[in-house]
């Protein structure tokens, strides 16, 4: 993985682009605090990793930011952990399912990682439904001890992403 590389993904409906982390803490502060925001209520660190990869999902049409996909990699060089963010006001549309497809994708096609894991706060139900239907498995639960709460692990492996991806 070269941080130097900036990839840009297309669906349909969305231009998924990833941006360095200069530019993210560059980014207007209201994107920064709506970040901070959220991550303080889950288990994923803002404590970045240099290879961390940061994406912002935009609208073709309209240019609208709609989110942002952090992609980081864990202990080992074959497994990532993702977190995705779709503001409220856009939620309800697809988009988020559309943008964790494409990730996906790119995290297996491109990447050539072996797991990719999301780690969604229980009471997200909207988060775990987006995974659920981007293909990843619920795999139980997690205990945060820091936080003394228990989050969900989901989990895709690059055979499930063969089965369901390529036919």
């Amino acid at each position: 993985m070269n941080p130097e590389i900036l990839n840009t993904l297309e669906t349909k409906r969305l231009v998924i682009k990833q941006i360095n982390l200069m530019e993210f803490y560059k980014s207007n502060s209201e994107l920064r605090q709506i970040f901070k925001s959220y991550t303080a209520q889950t288990s994923f660190s803002t404590d970045f990793q240099r290879n961390t990869l940061i994406f912002t999902i935009t609208h073709k049409v309209n240019e609208q930011l709609l989110g942002l996909i952090f992609l980081k990699p864990l202990n080992t060089s074959r497994e990532m952990e993702c977190y995705f963010i779709l503001f409220p006001q856009y939620r309800g549309n697809g988009y988020a399912i559309e943008a964790l497809k494409k990730s996906i994708e790119f995290v297996f096609s491109t990447l050539k990682i072996d797991t990719l894991n999301a780690y969604i706060n229980q009471d997200n139900k909207r988060g775990w439904l987006v995974a659920e239907r981007s293909g990843m498995k619920y795999m139980g639960d997690v205990i945060i001890k820091q936080y003394n709460k228990k989050i969900m692990n989901f989990s895709l492996n690059k055979n499930d992403f063969d089965n369901l991806y390529r036919h």
